[in-house]
């Protein structure tokens, strides 16, 4: 039997504060999850960023509000995935894997899909809105292993 060239798997597991890169070293088996890219970002609560009181507008009646400055933490949070994922971008662009899954919470995953190039999304194997950015290595190869096994 003749097998065709070997796939470079990646497993991407991230929340908005941590991200994980992994290559699979071993096969759709036994997954062997060796770390291409870690990263943490300490993203303090929004009243800790926030440090002046919202600014006012005055409206023709005389009337005045508070201007809505957003949710700093929240945006810190957004912006760090959107890094991670034009990363990804550019490393598919770059062919430095084959095929990818991608481990996200809910949230980030909603962020993220709006940033896929074309390259990562053909290379896209599945998704899960999971955060399991904080599991041992261990469990994450089962949960590839799982993902990879055909139905």
């Amino acid at each position: 039997m003749t097998r065709g060239p070997r796939k470079t798997l990646w497993v991407a597991v991230m929340d908005g504060s941590k991200g994980l890169v992994f290559r699979n070293d071993g096969d759709a088996v036994y997954p062997v999850l060796k770390s291409v890219d870690i990263r943490d970002q300490d993203v303090p609560p929004d009243r800790e960023i926030q440090s002046d009181k919202p600014g006012r507008v005055f409206d023709r009646m005389g009337h005045r509000s508070a201007v809505d400055q957003g949710d700093a933490h929240e945006f810190a949070e957004k912006r760090f995935v959107e890094r991670l994922i034009a990363d990804l971008n550019a490393a598919a662009l770059d062919g430095e894997f084959d095929q990818l899954l991608i481990y996200a919470d809910s949230e980030s995953l909603g962020e993220i899909r709006e940033h896929y190039h074309d390259a990562l999304k053909s290379r896209l194997l599945e998704e899960f809105p999971l955060d399991v950015v904080n599991e041992p290595v261990d469990k994450l190869e089962k949960r590839v292993k799982i993902a990879l096994r055909p139905d």
